[in-house]
């Protein structure tokens, strides 16, 4: 009753419940349509934030499967480089030349014929240099071994970063009976029964990725 009688005494407020329930539909619509990486997204935020996430929901619905795939793989390419970056120290083109004393053309022929690894970043197709194939001002030749064995060819964007991405991954070379102990790939590449298991695991990987 109290109600009724607050609705004749102000009648907007009938129109104002409807808008509200109308927006409430309205809402959980737009939320049933919302991808779940946009509602985890959303949830953890701040209010403010979340609404501003949760907006991403028709701009997502109006691209098609296709487009949405590929930036899926463009975020996940985007992603990969960022772990490499994590695991080792990546430099440009021209701390690598001041470091072997030779020129951007040099480099690149170096990196052409095999004898360096390189990173590619796919987003912006720049290439980076592991810090981990350098000692004493030249490059390991244990490098130039692995990619030729492994038969790598340079110019495979993405063989070459496959490679990266295994050398810079953690492997256990306890032996038997011994505590567990992960170091990093190029961590043992001075040990020649070490790199003989990367290379095994190199090839397993690769061939399952494919």
């Amino acid at each position: 009753m109290a109600t009724a009688t607050r609705e004749a005494l102000h009648p907007a407020f009938a129109c104002i419940e409807a808008v509200k329930a109308a927006l409430r539909q309205r809402f959980e619509e737009h939320l049933a349509r919302a991808s779940e990486a946009v509602l985890m997204e959303a949830v953890a935020q701040a209010d403010e934030k979340a609404f501003v996430a949760l907006a991403k929901v028709d701009v997502e619905t109006k691209r098609s499967v296709a487009t949405r795939n590929q930036e899926a793989i463009a975020r996940m390419k985007a992603r990969a480089f960022e772990r490499v970056a994590s695991r080792c120290e990546l430099l440009d083109a021209k701390a690598v030349g001041e470091i072997l004393g030779i020129s951007k053309q040099a480099l690149s022929q170096k990196t052409k014929v095999g004898k360096l690894l390189a990173y590619t970043n796919t987003g912006n197709r720049r290439k980076f240099y592991p810090s981990f194939q350098f000692a004493e001002n030249k490059p390991r030749a244990v490098v130039e071994e692995l990619i030729t064995s492994l038969d790598v060819d340079p110019a495979d964007t993405e063989a070459m970063n496959f490679l990266v991405q295994h050398l810079v991954g953690r492997m256990d070379y306890s032996e038997p009976g011994e505590p567990g102990s992960e170091l990093p790939r190029f961590e043992l590449l001075d040990d020649s029964a070490a790199v003989e298991i990367i290379k095994r695991d190199f090839v397993n990987a690769f061939d399952d990725g494919q």
